[in-house]
């Protein structure tokens, strides 16, 4: 009776995130899927209210940040696509807030190597001055 109920191929994608065991099952093969999880991600991000959530759990529990971080960092290594939106994001925060802006450039100058491989790109000169 039970391989009947497996086969029930009417159950829908919210009836299969009901079941406790079919969620974690699906979540944890989210998070172990490297494109899953880009996919996933990029669904998060554009959620206005996931960014909220994630922007909360990240200024209250600083471990939750250090993990989120570090998994960005990972997921940005090995996906370019990933590493462009994200700087992408990043710069039309800056753009849109200047304090935000201020606090970038602030964390760029404890970085010099990183600075001084910036200054050596041609590309830099194109950028419009403000």
């Amino acid at each position: 009776m039970s391989l009947l109920a497996a086969c029930d191929s009417k159950q829908t994608t919210l009836g299969h995130l009901k079941d406790d065991g079919q969620r974690k099952m699906l979540v944890a093969n989210i998070a172990h899927n490297q494109p899953y999880m880009n996919e996933m991600m990029n669904e998060m991000m554009k959620n206005d209210s996931c960014k909220m959530m994630m922007s909360y759990s990240m200024m209250n529990d600083p471990s939750m940040h250090t993990m989120m971080m570090d998994n960005m960092m990972a997921m940005r290594k090995k996906d370019p696509t990933m590493c462009k939106m994200m700087m992408d994001k990043k710069m039309d925060m800056c753009e849109a807030d200047s304090s935000k802006c201020k606090m970038m450039m602030e964390s760029m100058k404890t970085h010099p190597n990183m600075m001084k491989s910036m200054k050596g790109m041609g590309d830099m000169d194109m950028m419009p001055k403000k």
